[in-house]
């Protein structure tokens, strides 16, 4: 016999009893060395009682007694056994002789050994072998492990398995993350080739959460600095125009949008005319997360108006500066002049030396919106704005539009170009939503089952906390049931591990379909087993949840031709109803007590419930 590994200490033979041999011809081979028959001796009993397999053989390897368990490892009877040859069971290749001698020799030998049975089927034994427990007398002790090496090979298969899903999964997650660290790269990019400052703040707080390279240059202090410093922004404001920003903010509240031009102070001192826009971003629940907003630099078209006022030479001097398209349109829709500093590319070249309609080389429904400004700032005497898109050479494009009423009659229309922003917009609007789906796909994959597409182990583990503690607080009671698919190993054996798959599966959708509330949770606890999680529920409330689990069972006839209770698939629960007390902190013994129960109605026989003992 091959020595590979030592077996365990409790395969070491107890024969202190064994009677030595007599000497003369009491030791003759062949036959047992004592002065009674075998059946009388007083070891008798241990041997044939031993549930691992014994074999006594003679000098020449021939078994000459076997014990009951032997019969039943070798799968052949008593007078089968004795006066085979051990070589008998041994696979070829294997050197008995050579073995034979080295265990005489050595006096003791122990390992694991493959042996081939009369049928044709190998078994995986371990086995401790004593030579001369009396003369030319050998005392051999087998014990099964084909079972137990299945199932090594199993587990070590399914443990690279799951290595290789994680290391699949992780590189995934990197990419993931590198492709969306290079979208946020670009569309920061965007963000600072913009020449207004694009700012995100905190709703209540007001700290910076984001804002691009324009405020240094608009402000003189960097992107950190207010990042850093969460009064930097109201510390730059004009103290006359302070108190109209922070009432617009509280306006904000209302999902109202901030517009106002008000002053600032740059960090060497010097004072610029900003426009500010604002509007406040709620959640899909409806909670506010952020202020989004951008600060325009207005002081050139401030200083404009301002000269605008003063002197006509000086104010078309400077109007022509602006990069702005400026238009006077009576109310009548004629535009009276036009002021373009040739960066416009939203509209076609107009005339400037003759009256011409809005509605000329415009589209009607765009014109008709624009005059409904202009009529509403006349009316009302207030500066309008609005935003509308075009569609130019075949390109979309974004304008703002601003209505001044300059008198009762005329206005001035100033139009600027803002495709760059919308588009930022557009991009960071499609960033954030794949960063949520991305959250949304890793937090499922972090509480869901993949098998049967249920709450995991740790997704239940987390809503128990929660529970006991919410039914600690409330003092309400919170039941817990445990169930067991009843002989799955047997079903998994002989069906095959994708239809144990799918029975899995089954009964998963079954329970998820009995538990509806809101409030219950069905999770997979491991293999076979799986957990309902009660709150607010009674024991009779528990109880009459498993009875509807177990006609739904029933009435999906899942057949199971290897269960000793039935003939389809059944399940055994445990079940315990608890009202934890204010002292109770922790629901370990809950699960303790449900699982002991679940035991019980397994011991029971299978197919029922047992009501566990509550912890009081």
């Amino acid at each position: 016999m091959p020595a590979e590994s030592r077996p365990s200490p409790d395969l070491e033979p107890t024969l202190g009893e064994l009677p030595r041999a007599k000497t003369g011809a009491e030791s003759t081979p062949g036959a047992i060395a004592t002065s009674k028959p075998a059946s009388d001796l007083p070891w008798k009993t241990v041997f044939e009682a031993a549930l691992d397999t014994m074999l006594i053989v003679d000098h020449e390897g021939v078994c000459i007694e076997a014990n009951r368990a032997a019969c039943g490892l070798l799968e052949l009877p008593r007078q089968a056994l004795v006066g085979r040859q051990i070589a008998d069971f041994l696979l070829p290749g294997a050197n008995p002789e050579g073995l034979w001698q080295g265990f005489v020799a050595a006096g003791q030998m122990r390992g694991d050994l493959l042996l081939r049975l009369d049928s044709g089927a190998v078994k995986t034994v371990e086995f401790a072998a004593t030579a001369h427990i009396y003369p030319k007398h050998h005392l051999a002790i087998l014990r099964d492990i084909t079972e137990r090496k299945r199932t090594e090979a199993e587990r070590n298969a399914l443990s690279h398995q799951l290595e290789q899903w994680v290391i699949s999964s992780s590189e995934k997650l990197q990419r993931t993350e590198a492709a969306l660290r290079l979208q946020q790269q670009r569309v920061d990019s965007i963000l600072n080739s913009l020449e207004c400052v694009v700012w995100s703040v905190h709703p209540t707080t007001l700290e910076t959460i984001y804002v691009n390279a324009a405020a240094e240059v608009l402000y003189g202090y960097t992107a950190e600095a207010f990042l850093s410093n969460p009064s930097l922004w109201f510390s730059c404001i004009h103290p006359e125009d302070e108190p109209l920003l922070k009432a617009d903010i509280r306006t904000l509240r209302d999902d109202t949008r901030i517009d106002r031009e008000y002053r600032i102070f740059r960090s060497d001192g010097s004072q610029r005319w900003v426009r500010g826009q604002a509007r406040l971003v709620r959640n899909a629940a409806g909670q506010p997360t952020r202020i989004d907003g951008t600060t325009t630099d207005i002081s050139d078209r401030k200083q404009a108006e301002l000269a605008l006022q003063n002197h006509q030479a000086t104010q078309q001097a400077i109007l022509d500066a602006i990069p702005d398209l400026m238009m006077r349109v009576n109310k009548n829709g004629d535009i009276l002049n036009l002021i373009s500093g040739g960066e416009i590319t939203l509209y076609g070249p107009i005339p400037g030396d003759r009256h011409q309609s809005v509605y000329v080389s415009f589209p009607h429904d765009l014109a008709d919106q624009r005059m409904h400004y202009v009529q509403l700032a006349l009316v009302t005497g207030t500066r309008q704005r609005y935003e509308h898109a075009i569609e130019i050479n075949g390109e979309l494009r974004y304008e703002e539009s601003r209505v001044v009423p300059l008198s009762q009659d005329e206005v001035l229309v100033i139009v600027r170009d803002i495709t760059d922003r919308k588009q930022a917009e557009a991009i960071q609007a499609d960033l954030n939503q794949k960063l949520q789906r991305v959250n949304a796909e890793l937090n499922r994959l972090a509480t869901v089952d993949g098998l049967t597409e249920i709450a995991n182990r740790r997704s239940f583990d987390q809503a128990l906390d929660l529970e006991w503690q919410r039914a600690r607080r409330q003092q309400k009671s919170l039941a817990l049931i445990l169930c067991d698919i009843d002989y799955f190993k047997p079903y998994n054996d002989n069906y095959g591990h994708l239809a144990g798959d799918d029975c899995l599966r089954q009964v998963a959708q079954v329970l998820n379909t009995v538990v509806q509330r809101p409030g219950d949770l069905v999770a997979r606890y491991g293999g076979e087993e799986f957990v309902l999680l009660l709150p607010d529920t009674t024991l009779e409330g528990a109880v009459g949840i498993i009875e509807k689990i177990q006609a739904a069972i029933a009435q999906c006839h899942l057949p199971h031709a290897y269960s000793n209770v039935a003939r389809v698939i059944t399940l055994s629960f445990g079940v315990v109803c608890h009202r934890p007390s204010v002292k109770e902190h922790s629901p370990r013994e809950l699960v303790h007590r449900t699982d002991l129960a679940l035991y019980q109605a397994k011991a029971q026989g299978r197919n029922c419930y047992v009501v566990g003992d509550s912890l009081s």
